[in-house]
């Protein structure tokens, strides 16, 4: 626990330090290159976040420890009305739930079986919707699902990643760790893919498939590693 202690401190640290100073950091122009500024070091810290946490899939009440203290936290905010400053809490109740999903259904099909469903679910659903996306956009009114990114010293939003592509990644994460998947590429694949993600609605004014990014990325960090799993049985496990 020691040793996991540090990298889950010095991310989690750097992440709030982020959302939280965002109002003090200048102001940069023009609003969109200055949207891409501050949206990707933290949605390249929320991956960060699933991996450093990844290894507390094998220990329960720390799980559960950590999603009473996230889900607590969330509603602290909530009450309080942050914004960007609710995005720490809402993440780790996010990797929380993740994590304690991919423990409790440690079901062999799963580790396959779910991102090629829920990425595809999401591609179909999400592409044909031509939702705008123009980053910076307005403050949205505190949803409790979407995680906001603030911008810096202005009151817009960077970018948002639902809190459900969130939990997905740290699901993920937790299958990664147990079915000892390259724990470390498969949180690379998967960040990869958030960071994609968000560029491509960055430049197109689009909504992306965030999930759907996430699964490819997770698919193509294990490909090495998926065959000998299945050669293994680890399919049939569960």
């Amino acid at each position: 626990m020691a040793r996991l202690a540090a990298p889950v401190l010095a991310v989690l640290g750097a992440l709030a330090a982020l959302l939280l100073l965002a109002p003090l950091l200048p102001e940069l122009q023009p609003p969109a290159r200055a949207a891409l500024v501050a949206a990707v070091p933290p949605l390249a810290l929320i991956g960060a976040a699933a991996y450093v946490l990844g290894p507390l899939t094998r220990i329960p009440l720390a799980l559960a420890a950590l999603a009473a203290a996230g889900l607590l936290a969330t509603a602290a905010a909530a009450a309080l009305g942050a914004h960007g400053a609710g995005t720490l809490p809402e993440t780790l109740l996010a990797i929380a739930l993740g994590l304690l999903f991919a423990r409790v259904f440690d079901v062999g099909a799963f580790v396959v079986g779910l991102p090629v469903v829920i990425g595809v679910v999401d591609l179909v659903t999400t592409l044909p919707s031509a939702t705008v996306r123009t980053w910076p956009m307005p403050v949205s009114a505190g949803d409790p699902l979407l995680l906001e990114l603030p911008s810096w010293s202005a009151q817009t939003a960077a970018g948002e990643i639902s809190i459900a592509t969130v939990l997905f990644l740290a699901a993920l994460q937790g299958y990664a760790v147990r079915e000892r998947l390259r724990p470390a590429g498969a949180a690379v694949g998967m960040t990869v893919g958030l960071l994609l993600a968000y560029l491509l609605e960055w430049r197109t004014d689009r909504a992306m498939p965030f999930t759907a990014f996430v699964a490819g990325g997770f698919l193509l960090a294990c490909s090495d590693a998926l065959p000998r799993w299945l050669r293994g049985g680890g399919i049939e496990r569960g």
